[in-house]
This record gives structure tokens, C-alpha cells and sequence, in this order.
């Protein structure tokens, strides 16, 4: 009988345990302490600016770092403007840089995740052409 009253002590001392563990309460107010989620930080993304004007894209040649995005804006009072892979007419050599045909005073963005150098160009105007290398 003692024995069983030893082993009904030690189950409850600890079941008491594993409880109060699961549910620590604030000493001071009583009050359950709910331990935070721990949220991902993020960081802030680097952003380069290529302009594309009548005579072509500003600068021709940007480095950047790995991760960085970068945005072509139209400020050439045309809608005649693209942002496509090299090499033309068929763009395959980097097709995320195919970003197609976009209007007077709008962007196109792309985040370059890799290391390398992209040659791209105008489609609808071929001669107008521009680098970007990326670093790590």
C-alpha cells in the first residue's frame, strides 16, 4: 500500500510538472505568459533605376548585388519601349528579362537572384541596349 501511495505521489508531481510548464503563469498578476510567435525580419530590398529615354536606357551598364531589384521606367514620351532578354529577336538567353512592352511614364521591375551579366535590349527599337551585372 505504501508503495502505491509512492507511485499515485510521484504521477501527480509529475503530471503538476508538465501543467504548469505548458502554462507558466506571471508571478505578479496571475496571468498566463503566452510566449511570441517569432516572426520572420525582413529585409530591405536594394533598388536600382534604369531610365529609358529617346535615346535609349540610362545607364547602359549597372552592377548591382545579388538580390537587388531593379526597375525601368518609360520616360520617353513613347509607348514604343520593351525590356526584353538578348538576344534578338528570340530572348532566350535570361527569359525572366523578358518584361515586355510597357507605356510612357510606367516601370517593369525584376530581382536578380543569380550572379551574372544580362544584356538586354529594345525589341521594338534593337539598337537601344543595356547591361546589368550582378555580384555577389
Amino acid at each position: 500500500m505504501k508503495i502505491l501511495l509512492i507511485a499515485v505521489v510521484i504521477i501527480l508531481v509529475v503530471a503538476g510538472v508538465f501543467v504548469f510548464k505548458e502554462n507558466p503563469k506571471n508571478a505578479s498578476s496571475g496571468e498566463s505568459i503566452i510566449n511570441p510567435t517569432q516572426l520572420p525580419q525582413t529585409q530591405s530590398m536594394t533598388t536600382a533605376t534604369v531610365t529609358v529615354g529617346p535615346a535609349g536606357f540610362e545607364p547602359q551598364s549597372q552592377t548591382v548585388k545579388v538580390g537587388t531589384k531593379v526597375v525601368w521606367t518609360n520616360k520617353s514620351g513613347a509607348d514604343d519601349v520593351t525590356v526584353n532578354s538578348d538576344e534578338h529577336p528570340t530572348h532566350l538567353i535570361y527569359p525572366p528579362l523578358n518584361l515586355g512592352q510597357f507605356n510612357d511614364q510606367s516601370s517593369v521591375e525584376l530581382v536578380f537572384d543569380k550572379e551574372g551579366a544580362y544584356n538586354y535590349h529594345n525589341h521594338l527599337n534593337p539598337s537601344q541596349k543595356g547591361t546589368i551585372i550582378v555580384t555577389p
